[in-house]
């Protein structure tokens, strides 16, 4: 598709995108976190009389109200710029969603109406009518979790498109079902709504860990550490969602995009992936090691390590990670023993340390960041993964280079169930054409002498 395409300035197009994207994504979770579990938190207090969740969850729209203008202005920008960068997918893919994107900013105008009018505005002259101050407060964030729906919808169709290719620019569709409820689609969905809830929940109860660390006011001070600890007690809950809804969303994108998987499993986004899980270890390690220390309560202490436990059963069941020399002997052993070392630990520090010490608050910090860390980045393996594709299968981003382009042929027609990049990597031989003929003799793969040609090459520079 002959369509204009504007060249970006100082840096390459896709630096601009992941600057814009990687703004506006951050703001939007947290909006959408504080305005579901605002009126959870607003109902607790009103049913319990306690104006502690009260003083919460106001404070946490408050904070909502200043960050959606730069969230909503960063939304628009990364549109606009999606138009002029990369012209022939945004014709293509809002072609296909045309009537989603409608709906999508229908949503977010009924969501601003409740949130703002209903919910804000109106906290303090609706004290005496709670009912319904709290189901403005709801209505604001089912819009909300509709518009998330939408993006996620269309987010997921870019990496599962499954059997819907994208229309030509001049083929009006304006929607399809079967898109946008892609095989992956309710994986992501879920994923991101326990993920929203878990690494806001830490981060911000990391933050009033600080505050409460540094207050000198007794009364301020106790309020400070009961929401630093509930907070970060819910988030730490929440995360043990994750890994099983994680699984199955690892096991759609191996069976629907098998070169994204091999991207990710040992293939060039391997490293955002051994970082991501890299966090995800130091947010168990210190989170849990902390809740065990601070909490008494025995269904908050068998929910931990109900979690933990579960874990191990998530990773036994994962087909084993190319992390440890291609053993999988070598990974069951790692993965049974990390939760079980971190259970024993942590019971064994339970009643013997004492979390008023700031150590402890600046843990929670540090577990707050770690989470954090672990969902940008699983935002950016999930994208990152599909390279040089912008949807998957369907177009490539006007850049590509003929690096990707040699790489995406070797994960695409090279590789298999029987063979990864990293055991490309530990190949003692590096007979690269006698490699690929022997593939291509055996009938494992099929290829052309100029994809041959291409592969032989590519192995022969990365993988000496």
């Amino acid at each position: 598709m002959d369509l204009p395409v504007i060249d970006t300035p100082v840096f390459p197009r896709w630096v601009w995108i992941d600057e814009i994207t990687y703004s506006h994504i951050p703001i939007a979770t947290i909006i959408t976190a504080f305005m579901i579990l605002s009126p959870i938190c607003e109902y607790i207090g009103y049913r319990k009389n306690d104006l502690r969740y009260e003083r919460l969850a106001k404070g946490w729209i408050w904070f909502t109200m200043i960050l959606f203008s730069p969230g909503a202005a960063l939304g628009t920008g990364i549109a606009v710029y999606i138009i002029g960068t990369y012209p022939e997918f945004w014709s293509r893919w809002s072609n296909l969603f045309f009537w989603p994107l409608m709906f999508q900013f229908m949503f977010f105008l009924a969501e601003v109406g409740f949130l703002f009018f209903g919910y804000y505005l109106s906290w303090d002259r609706l004290m005496s009518r709670k009912r319904l101050h709290i189901f403005f407060g709801v209505m604001a964030a089912f819009f909300g979790l509709l518009v998330q729906m939408v993006w996620d919808g269309l987010g997921s169709y870019m990496l599962t498109p499954g059997q819907v290719p994208l229309p030509d620019v001049d083929q009006p569709v304006g929607w399809s079902a079967a898109a946008f409820f892609n095989p992956s689609f309710p994986y992501l969905f879920m994923h991101r709504i326990f993920g929203n809830f878990s690494y806001v929940m830490l981060l911000v109860g990391g933050v009033y860990a600080l505050r409460y660390m540094r207050q000198k006011d007794p009364e301020e001070k106790k309020y400070l550490g009961w929401a630093s600890d509930l907070m970060f007690t819910t988030g730490f809950l929440c995360f043990f969602a994750m890994p099983l809804i994680g699984w199955f969303y690892a096991s759609v994108i191996q069976r629907e995009a098998p070169v994204a998987f091999h991207a990710i499993m040992g293939g060039h986004v391997s490293v955002h992936f051994i970082v991501k899980m890299g966090a995800i270890s130091l947010m168990l390690v210190l989170g849990g090691l902390y809740l065990f220390v601070r909490h008494k309560q025995k269904a908050i202490l068998v929910a931990l390590t109900v979690g933990l436990l579960g874990l191990l059963i998530v990773l036994h069941v994962h087909p084993p990670l190319d992390w440890f020399g291609g053993s999988e002997r070598t990974w069951r052993v790692a993965v049974t023993a990390f939760p079980l070392m971190l259970v024993a630990l942590a019971w064994l520090l339970h009643g013997r340390a004492n979390p008023e010490r700031k150590y402890w608050q600046w843990a929670m910090f540090i577990t707050g960041l770690a989470a954090t860390l672990a969902f940008a980045m699983g935002g950016m393996v999930r994208e990152r993964s599909k390279s040089p594709d912008t949807v998957y299968g369907q177009i490539v981003k006007p850049e590509i280079t003929v690096k990707e382009a040699d790489r995406y042929l070797l994960y695409d027609k090279l590789l298999g169930d029987d063979l990864s990049p990293k055991d490309l990597m530990r190949r003692p031989q590096k007979d690269w054409g006698e490699f690929v003929d022997q593939r291509r003799r055996s009938g494992q793969v099929s290829l052309t002498d100029e994809q041959a040609r291409r592969l032989v090459k590519y192995l022969q520079e990365h993988y000496r």
